[in-house]
């Protein structure tokens, strides 16, 4: 067929090289009616034309080469060049390939689909098959303005019967495209069809994973909620259920995720290793959020922080105090209550504060509420002269702390004896205890009382003591506080100190 079209085509192009003015005339009403049938077809006549044309050059080259003309040969080169240059760009091989193209390329398309989600959802297929419809009635229509346009020419040239082998040709190329056009919608069909059992086999899928990930959701949920329920419930015992809730939480969500993945990705080894490179990569990046990760996991296995407990952090030279109010992954929530160190080294408090993890890796931590305890030690410092009576002020300071904090001390022994069974640790000594040392400046003694106090009302129990010990003291004549001196220089120049 192809041999055959190429003899016709080179038949209509001789006549047109040596036609008569008429037959240029239709030429120029061909190429002036704008109608896409004559224009393709033009087209493939220029392109067996160039074709024809470039034979004639490679014979001429030949002979030129043969009788050693190598100018002309050069010539000739050049020519050939130009014209295969042309025709590379413009491959029509077979007639009217540009309208064929669109439908062609569907087909493959279609046969080469793989059916996705994506696909279906995006709906590219159906939308492409609507637009190629449309381009069919189009086609049709442009067809028969084709065949009216030749009817009317032949009409008016009726010695030149050219017209009838175009249109021959444009009938073969209109049943090649429908043909072609049968087969997509074929294609297409088959296409529907995989894709109503890939939308079956897939919403089964979706149930299976609900249905599983369902019976998890309330698995978790029973279990926190019996978890709630129990009667009698202590502080700690709040706190160990507020970590195993946002644990059960964690490992749904790991179990969901996990579901998902086993349903949905074929080759899980592939996935995992392709987790470990990223996850290497991603070591070396955001090290802190990796370290941030590990700190999560060294608190809920290690058990050394709770919800409630009050802790101080150090870090670069900073500390932070709080009580843990959250545990994420990546940070830990404190709520900056009133304390001795906001009294003196922040001057506020009530501020919530976020702590990466990895703080807890790379810094200190101090736990005030470890396990059982709720109380710790605390300390009053009075300055007194040299003078003072020691003694006296020894037995005043242990009985004002002894009176406030009395009632807490029983607690305090049993909160030790119980770190005991897990630490090694010496027996606990009996608070309050007073001791003397020299004052920073030398210049007076320092009375030193340690006493025992719940950790939620130091300042409160700081206080009473306090004032309890001052108005002792100020009593007595034979024991004198240490003030600060200052130097006034007068205008006589005598100096008093004060």
């Amino acid at each position: 067929m192809k041999k055959l079209i190429f003899i016709f085509c080179f038949f209509v192009t001789a006549v047109f090289a040596n036609g008569t003015t008429d037959a240029v005339s239709i030429q120029k009403k061909y190429r002036d009616s704008q109608n896409i049938w004559l224009l393709s077809l033009q087209t493939y006549q220029n392109y067996v034309r160039s074709h024809q044309e470039l034979e004639i050059l490679q014979n001429r080259l030949n002979v030129e080469i043969a009788d050693k003309n190598l100018q002309e040969a050069v010539r000739l080169k050049e020519e050939i060049g130009i014209l295969e240059n042309n025709l590379n760009l413009h491959n029509y091989e077979e007639p009217l390939y540009g309208i064929f193209e669109p439908f062609e390329s569907l087909l493959k398309r279609l046969n080469d689909a793989k059916i996705s989600l994506f696909s279906l959802l995006s709906g590219e297929f159906e939308n492409e098959v609507e637009r190629l419809n449309k381009r069919m009635k189009d086609y049709r229509k442009e067809y028969e303005n084709a065949l009216v346009i030749i009817g009317g020419l032949e009409k008016e040239f009726k010695n030149e019967p050219i017209l009838e082998n175009d249109k021959k040709l444009l009938q073969i190329s209109l049943d090649t495209l429908e043909k072609t056009y049968e087969s997509v919608l074929k294609e297409y069909g088959t296409y529907n069809k995989k894709a109503d059992s890939f939308k079956n086999e897939e919403f089964r899928k979706l149930l299976y994973i609900l249905i599983s990930v369902g019976i998890i959701f309330i698995f978790t949920n029973v279990l926190k909620l019996f978890l709630k329920r129990k009667k009698d419930r202590s502080e700690e015992y709040d706190q160990r259920y507020f970590m195993i809730s946002k644990i059960l939480n964690i490992l749904f969500v790991i179990i969901a995720i996990l579901i998902f993945a086993f349903m949905y990705v074929e080759n899980m080894a592939q996935v995992l290793a392709v987790f470990g490179v990223v996850g290497a990569g991603l070591t070396v990046v955001m090290k802190e959020w990796v370290l941030s990760y590990v700190g999560w996991f060294v608190l809920i296995t290690s058990n050394s922080i709770q919800i409630g407990d009050r802790i101080k952090i150090s870090k670069d030279g900073r500390s932070i105090i709080g009580d843990v109010i959250n545990i994420s992954l990546t940070k830990l929530t404190l709520y900056e209550n009133i304390t001795n160190d906001a009294l003196t080294e922040h001057k506020k408090a009530g501020r919530v504060i976020f702590v990466p993890n990895y703080y807890l890796i790379m810094g200190e931590v101090y736990n005030y509420t470890h396990l059982s305890l709720k109380t710790i030690l605390d300390l009053i410092e009075i300055r007194m002269t040299f003078d003072s009576n020691l003694a006296k002020a020894e037995k005043i300071g242990f009985e004002a702390a002894e009176l406030v904090t009395s009632r807490f001390t029983e607690m305090a022994k049993k909160q030790y004896d119980a770190l005991k069974s897990r630490y090694t640790l010496r027996n606990m000594t009996q608070y309050p205890k007073v001791f003397f040392y020299p004052s920073a400046h030398g210049n007076g003694i320092v009375m030193g009382v340690w006493y025992v106090s719940p950790y939620r009302e130091i300042l409160k129990h700081k206080s009473e003591v306090m004032k309890a010990i001052i108005d002792r003291i100020m009593q007595e004549d034979d024991i004198h506080l240490l003030y600060s001196a200052q130097s006034l220089f007068l205008d006589n120049g005598i100096t008093q100190d004060s």
